[in-house]
């Protein structure tokens, strides 16, 4: 995975997921791998599991013994603490956990896992089977027929898109605070959560942009392959009040260094710093949604940027472009649709409502076919009178002289003959009228 250029934290969880399977089912030899075996651990880590007891009569724990409850560390205790809101006494050595926090991280985590998560761990075996076949080393994948779980029946983390009122607000609560997060000022964050919602890019893509990725004039900015999640290099285009904002920005920094660097990315912390500054701005992380709780995460700001593209009235495949996914289905669980944006859009349809009592129908928009004669063809002209597509048929010639065309001519694409009738106009004699039978004998029998 790392020839192939895989980022380390990707390398890293594969790993950590074929490690966690293989050992819970037991698997040490090829030949002990069983699909049956693995889809029955899998189906045990997504149940809830047992959870920990709290010994009796003790009111508030050291951290030390909560880690040693819950069978985490020290710093991920702290982790969860901070991640969750929930409350702790003291600092240091005197840092108290009160019982109801304690319980509170127990139920967590004794909750089975998601079925996201569960997709992630057979990805992960069945892509190292793979490559143990395209390399020799086995004949076959003893975890193709391993299935995928529909992740759309629980999605333990819906994300939700910030309104351009609330991302006005977030902004100038962002640019005016005093409090630096892992090295990046309140400017700083103000003008990345600017180009995160302006270009979609993902917080890793966005941790490792320098000054000279970015083209004020045309204005663009590039992401280079090694960065982009897809491997390939993308060339995005910026919005021309976000390039005039940067300018002044970027001239201030080095050319070679990345302008929001630092490990807020890299340990991913970008939930924890826009939540900060959400509060600040008095908008709320969480809100209750049709299916559950939503956050507005960092990752929520792709959801915004494709949000508010397609409210803007851009269609679905340039926004896949823009977002550089694979399937526009994707794309379209980014792109948001709420309740007011759907009466919108009904608002949008004609009056169905007849405006008095004695009218029974709705008029319907005249096509110019109604009221045509039938499209019999005249027997001396040979083109039809009644309704018909354009054809050469419309190109009567008025006058001897010939004058101009009372119609256009009719513009086709490559291959229009494929799809519809030729026209039943003939050559150009039928379009003069004649007394001469023979010529009327002719058109008839071309005619039949």
């Amino acid at each position: 995975m790392k020839a192939k250029g895989d980022t380390t934290k990707h390398v890293r969880d594969t790993l950590s997921r074929c490690t966690a399977l293989f050992a819970g089912c037991g698997f040490v030899f090829p030949l002990d791998v069983d699909t049956g075996k693995a889809a029955e651990w899998l189906v045990r880590q997504r149940r809830d599991g047992g959870q920990a007891e709290l010994p009796t009569g003790v009111d508030e724990f050291r951290p030390v013994e909560v880690a040693a409850i819950l069978g985490i560390t020290k710093s991920a205790l702290a982790r969860a603490i901070r991640r969750h809101r929930l409350s702790a006494i003291g600092k240091g050595k005197a840092r108290r956990i009160p019982r109801a926090t304690v319980a509170a991280l127990a139920t967590n985590a004794a909750r089975g896992v998601g079925p996201a998560t569960l997709n992630h761990y057979v990805r992960a075996v069945r892509g190292f089977f793979r490559w143990l076949v395209r390399a020799k080393r086995i004949g076959s994948n003893p975890l193709e027929s391993l299935p995928l779980v529909n992740a759309a029946v629980e999605v333990r983390r819906t994300r939700r898109e910030l309104t351009a009122n609330e991302l006005h607000r977030l902004s100038n609560a962002t640019r005016m605070s005093s409090r630096s997060y892992r090295g990046l000022s309140g400017e700083d964050r103000y003008f990345l959560y600017l180009v995160a919602t302006g270009t979609g890019f993902r917080a890793s893509a966005l941790s490792n942009l320098t000054p000279a990725d970015f083209d004020l004039n045309t204005p663009t900015v590039t992401l280079v392959a090694r960065f982009n999640k897809s491997r390939r290099t993308k060339v995005q285009p910026l919005p021309v009040d976000v390039a005039t904002a940067l300018r002044d920005y970027l001239a201030s920094k080095s050319i070679s260094t990345p302008v929001w660097g630092g490990t807020w990315a890299k340990d991913c912390r970008g939930a924890e710093m826009i939540r900060l500054d959400l509060e600040a701005a008095g908008i709320p992380y969480t809100v209750d949604g049709p299916e559950g709780l939503e956050y507005a995460d960092f990752h929520s700001l792709r959801h915004s940027f494709l949000t508010l593209g397609g409210r803007s009235g851009i269609d679905l495949r340039t926004l896949q472009e823009l977002a550089r996914h694979s399937d526009p289905i994707l794309t379209a669980r980014y792109s948001h649709r709420r309740l007011y944006d759907l009466a919108g859009a009904v608002d949008k349809l004609p009056n169905l409502v007849p405006d008095s009592p004695g009218m029974v129908s709705i008029p319907i928009r005249l096509t110019g076919t109604e009221g045509a004669k039938s499209a019999v063809p005249d027997a001396v002209t040979g083109c039809a009178e009644g309704p018909q597509s354009a054809s050469s048929c419309n190109l009567r010639d008025v006058e001897a002289g010939g004058s101009e065309n009372s119609q256009p001519l009719e513009k086709t694409g490559a291959g229009a003959d494929l799809h519809r009738p030729a026209s039943i106009c003939f050559s150009a004699p039928c379009r003069a009228r004649t007394d001469d039978p023979l010529i009327k004998s002719q058109l008839l029998y071309q005619l039949s």
